[in-house]
């Protein structure tokens, strides 16, 4: 397997299982990235959906453009996914203030 598809073919899996992650134990999850607690069935449902259900589907689609041998396309779709989170974590960091450490472990892992 050629370098690009493993990339391709790990970042898919991650995010699958992430969301999946997101979507099956979503107070655990919270509560160990963020030390913060989700209270309420709506702020639960939210974060299944938007959490869960959007990286699933995002690396259920770089999957799939990899099965139909759009290596590249799926690499750009990950440098700009990757980018916008690490821009948008930036934006958190200004605006918010101090966070704990793993949130700057995601953003190197971002960039």
């Amino acid at each position: 397997m050629k370098l690009a598809q493993f990339v391709v073919w790990f970042a898919s899996s991650f995010l699958v299982l992430y969301g999946l992650a997101c979507a099956l134990v979503p107070v655990e999850l919270f509560r160990w990235v963020t030390n913060g607690e989700l209270s309420g069935s709506s702020s639960i449902v939210d974060f299944r959906a938007t959490y869960g259900g959007m990286t699933i589907a995002v690396g259920t689609f770089i999957y799939y453009l990899l099965h139909k041998g759009q290596v590249r396309l799926s690499l750009h779709l990950i440098v700009v996914a990757l980018l916008c989170m690490a821009a948008t974590r930036i934006l958190g960091f200004m605006i918010d203030g101090r966070t704990n450490v793993l949130m700057y472990v995601y953003l190197g892992l971002e960039m």
